[in-house]
């Protein structure tokens, strides 16, 4: 009955999606799929209903454990899925839950609720209860619209999300707000739609500077509203600059995993592709039996995207500004410091171009000026005082090659740098937040991150 009933909701918001409906819209989160399960209520008993109807008052707690079709309780065997409601909030795991918990074959354990309720337990757990409220709005737009896509893309599989940040965090009704929930309700309803659909809301926590094409990091196209585009506030985040070491061997194994290829002992890594604003799309891996590339994105998700926390890597730890002074919060720099005369005569653009070509400026520097065209200015100024033979180099280990640059290396460890956290597509939650406190409102913020899409009511 659950797969049935999900289904038909699934056709009939595809359907009626735009449609002045004021129906509640249940939400279902895999929480678990251990197959063991200790549930309790707040206050009141647990009250339990089976697959075929049968009904059981159990007491404030229960241990559940599933076997094939069934789930048992005390011995006693119900066929699933099993449901479990209360008068008060229910428990898990040391959390608190609205709604109600089901426990299906394929599915695990879900806590099963209302769309705007599920969206309290979100936005506390995806960003700061204290942010600015057009930032926490932006947000509840984003999250309600990203788990209405992924229901319809998942009914196969018995629920929407689940409630780690491989969808969405989500944390239930203990970490709830007054501030978090009034964004929540001020948005009620309110959806991102590119054309007639559902637009792909991903977001991140931080960009580094410049958010990623959606192609470069997963390969989708025709996807216009996901390209990347510049964080246009300054701002700075808990992971605005970070390293992690990794050892050869680590590597190796992982070289060899995505791609198949033993290329033996890692000897230099290179970052042999970046897009306009930094990040690297493309890896190439120099070992003692071959070479092979890979994509980025598929490199960090294979080694660890918790350590190595994005793809906007950097040669030495940041990156240098026109004096080659190291700015700790990578491209994002002090805006007083900026021109506040950007624009470059046509002879000025062409001196640009000829101090390139003679190497006036370093990679990091070109990248720079590539993301914040506002301070080619100053660039060109600085050019004019450089001599292409005492230019300063920028710290790194190994010599940048034609692309990009090499990974340092130090003993049998690869040391990477980088800014941000996060894959990098669509909205920038620190760079979200910076708009909002310089007055940015949430519909703006959105309009910035996917470009062309609009903002509707799905009831």
């Amino acid at each position: 009955m659950y797969l049935c009933n999900k289904k038909f909701i699934v056709i009939l918001l595809s359907v009626f999606l735009f449609a002045n409906n004021s129906e509640a819209r249940d939400i279902y989160v895999r929480l678990s799929g251990a197959g063991k399960y200790s549930i309790g209520i707040t206050s009141g008993n647990l009250v339990m209903t089976d697959a075929e109807g049968r009904l059981a008052n159990l007491a404030d707690s229960a241990q559940i454990s599933v076997s094939g079709n069934y789930a048992y309780i005390m011995g006693n065997a119900f066929l699933m899925p099993v449901r479990l409601t209360g008068t008060g909030f229910l428990k898990f795991d040391g959390k608190t839950y609205r709604g109600a918990f089901l426990i299906t074959q394929r599915g695990g354990l879900l806590n099963v609720l209302d769309l705007e309720q599920y969206l309290c337990g979100v936005l506390p757990a995806e960003v700061g209860a204290n942010w600015h409220e057009q930032a926490l709005r932006a947000q509840a737009i984003c999250a309600r619209t990203y788990v209405l896509k992924q229901s319809m893309n998942r009914a196969d599989k018995g629920y929407d999300v689940v409630d780690t940040d491989a969808d969405q965090v989500y944390k239930g009704a203990g970490v709830e707000t007054a501030k978090t929930n009034h964004a929540v309700s001020s948005t009620a309803g309110e959806i991102l739609t590119y054309g007639k659909d559902l637009a792909f809301t991903y977001f991140h926590s931080d960009s580094g500077g410049h958010t990623a094409d959606i192609e470069d990091v997963w390969g989708q196209k025709n996807m216009p509203y996901l390209r990347g585009v510049p964080e246009v506030v300054n701002y700075k985040s808990p992971v605005s600059v970070w390293n992690a070491k990794f050892s050869a061997s680590k590597i190796q194994s992982v070289v060899k995993k995505v791609t198949g290829a033993d290329i033996g002992t890692v000897k230099e890594i290179q970052v042999s592709e970046v897009d306009e604003g930094g990040r690297a799309i493309n890896m190439t891996f120099i070992g003692s039996k071959g070479t092979r590339s890979m994509k980025a994105s598929q490199f960090r998700l294979g080694l660890d995207p918790r350590t190595l926390k994005s793809t906007m890597l950097t040669p030495s730890g940041g990156v240098f500004n026109a004096d080659n002074d190291l700015t700790p919060s990578g491209l994002v720099t002090n805006q007083k410091s900026q021109n506040t005369n950007p624009n470059l005569t046509f002879e000025e653009e062409q001196g640009i171009a000829k101090m390139t070509a003679e190497g006036i400026f370093t990679t990091t520097e070109l990248i720079d000026m590539l993301t914040n065209p506002n301070k080619k200015k100053n660039y060109y100024e600085t050019g004019l005082g450089r001599n292409p033979k005492t230019t300063k180099k920028t710290t790194t280990s190994k010599p940048r090659n034609k692309y990009g640059y090499s990974i340092e290396k130090s003993g049998n460890e690869f040391i990477f740098y980088g800014r941000g956290w996060g894959h990098g597509v669509g909205m920038c939650q620190w760079g979200a937040m910076a708009m909002a406190e310089q007055g940015w409102t949430a519909e703006q913020i959105l309009n910035h991150y996917y470009p062309g899409t609009a903002i509707r009511r799905y009831k």
